[in-house]
């Protein structure tokens, strides 16, 4: 920066030194010309010091989420089969029709996303904890795992 400035000063006093008698108005343009180059030149250098690293973060650390226990993480799996699939499962069930093309579609939706669900709750894994907790766990798990089974037969008899 300090090389910077006193590179601006010398040439300002070169650009001095060049006095046109007859024609001031050519020696002010010239100077103004300069000024703003080299000022668009310190300005760019000091803004390339501020990287997007030195910036503070957008979201402050007491509004991140924090991770989901084990616990949380099968119940927000149940919760999801209750509220987004169950009904429309249960709707499916009442008025399937075999030559329907949208029901077919749904059909093999449901037992997709059923099978993601399923999936989901395997990836829990449990092994790491002992005692009570894991044998909750397991049942709770168990029971979630077997509740989703049992609307993935009833959507394999509609075929």
């Amino acid at each position: 920066m300090d090389q910077l400035l006193a590179h601006y000063k010398n040439g300002l006093q070169q650009l001095e030194s060049w006095r046109f008698e007859e024609n001031a108005l050519c020696s002010v343009v010239c100077l103004t010309g300069a000024a703003v180059i080299v000022t668009a030149l310190m300005w760019r250098t000091t803004r390339k010091n501020t990287t997007k690293s030195n910036r503070k973060p957008a979201i402050d650390e007491a509004l991140k989420p924090s991770p989901m226990t084990k616990e949380n993480h099968i119940e927000n799996v149940l919760l999801r089969f209750e509220q987004e699939y169950k009904p429309g499962l249960l709707e499916l069930l009442q008025q399937y029709n075999p030559s329907d093309e949208k029901c077919k579609y749904d059909r093999r939706y449901y037992n997709e996303m059923l099978l993601k669900l399923l999936i989901e709750l395997d990836g829990i894994d449990i092994t790491t904890l002992q005692g009570e907790r894991k044998v909750e766990l397991k049942l709770k798990r168990k029971g979630a795992v077997k509740e989703i089974q049992q609307y993935l037969k009833l959507l394999d008899t509609l075929q």
